[in-house]
């Protein structure tokens, strides 16, 4: 099957939605369909040869200058989708890559198929417009474009497909696909002295670990709440870029907290293991995530979860089991109770090691290629 992947975010802008496109073209390919992932031109990147990639004119904005975006369709089709073969187009946003791909799939009679990985009626602080309007043409939008132009709608957890149909987008189009996590490599104990050293962790020191992207939306001014419950040695280390990282830096200096704070900045993911292992337990304050793909990974390093109430993210941990999903204002608590008993924490470690709520790549690209043959049927 001949599949296009259109995506705003993709290479070398590493989150949740590149990582999941990135695995499924790679999924894809290894079950001998051929994927093309159309993404924006990031300036100064070349793409490697792993995945077929069609790179689209793009601009970057003032207000979000990491993540290039493709210019609009009302300015004409772009070569590179031109004479471009195509059974199902999948695109990832409802905006300048999905408009691309839905016009597309019009033009080439496939179907439409969506993924909602955003929950994006939290990122209205984005856009510089009165809350009360971009939130009402946001609700339109949305239901406009997986209601009504959408073949099928893949979510990655209920919780997501929730917000869909309270927006008026048929139930029955939606099918729960998670994204799914690689196995990761095997860490030398040389690597986690390396880290320890890298971001001054004392060695007896327990670490808070949080990983993702550093923005408004995510929630981290609550870690620094939290810090002040948990035990006076405790660091909290944040790995991840973002528009909030420097102002989180001066606010951490403003009350007091820098010497217990790491800003570890931006890591590749295939960096990330050594820094689980240094860790002593991962904190997940977001509650505007569709999936927290992070934790599964956290997880199967066998890092103990305190997760916050919200989005869909408490989907993929066991609450009292592997992780502690509480109301976001319980998190320093729960966290500092967690980190006392050790017995828990151990029995907690073991337990997110074999948890059978990790999707993995193989599992999600079968139940896509399904969605891809439903649709194909309805079109």
């Amino acid at each position: 099957m001949r599949i296009g992947l259109f995506t705003e975010s993709y290479e070398p802008v590493i989150n949740g939605v590149s990582t999941s496109v990135k695995t499924l073209a790679l999924e894809l390919l290894a079950e001998g369909h051929e994927p093309t992932v159309l993404a924006p031109r990031y300036p100064g990147y070349a793409d490697n040869t792993d995945v077929p990639v069609r790179r689209m004119p793009s601009w970057v904005s003032p207000w979000n200058p990491e993540n290039p975006f493709a210019h609009s369709p009302l300015l004409g089709q772009p070569m590179v989708l031109r004479n471009l073969p195509l059974d199902v187009v999948h695109t990832q946003q409802p905006f300048g890559m999905g408009h691309h791909g839905l016009r597309l799939a019009r033009q080439l009679e496939v179907p439409l198929v969506s993924t909602f990985h955003t929950l994006y009626h939290e990122y209205t602080h984005y856009v510089p417009l009165p809350s009360a309007v971009s939130s009402w043409w946001l609700s339109r939008h949305l239901r406009l474009y997986y209601g009504h132009a959408c073949t099928r709608v893949i979510v990655p957890s209920r919780a997501t497909g929730e917000v869909l149909i309270h927006l008026g987008v048929p139930e029955e189009k939606l099918t729960v696909v998670p994204t799914g996590i690689p196995a990761l490599r095997p860490v030398l104990a040389s690597e986690v002295a390396a880290v320890r050293q890298r971001y001054s962790l004392p060695e007896l020191a327990p670490v808070l670990l949080y990983v993702g992207r550093i923005a408004r939306e995510k929630n981290i001014e609550l870690l620094f709440e939290a810090l002040r419950q948990w035990p006076s040695d405790a660091i909290l280390l944040l790995v991840g870029g973002g528009p909030a990282l420097e102002s989180l830096k001066s606010e951490a200096e403003a009350r007091g907290l820098a010497t217990r704070i790491r800003f570890a900045g931006f890591v590749p993911r295939i960096d990330l293991p050594p820094i689980f292992a240094a860790a002593t337990l991962f904190v997940f304050p977001s509650i505007t995530d569709t999936q927290g793909v992070v934790l599964s990974e956290a997880q199967s390093n066998g890092l103990p979860c305190v997760v916050a109430r919200g989005g869909g993210a408490p989907e993929f941990v066991r609450d009292g089991i592997d992780a502690l999903i509480v109301p976001p204002q319980e998190l320093g608590a729960a966290t500092a109770a967690l980190l006392a008993d050790r017995d828990r924490l151990q029995a907690f470690a073991c337990a997110a090691r074999q948890s059978p709520l990790h999707p993995t790549p193989t599992e999600m690209a079968r139940r896509i290629v399904e969605v891809y043959e439903a649709a194909r049927m309805v079109k």
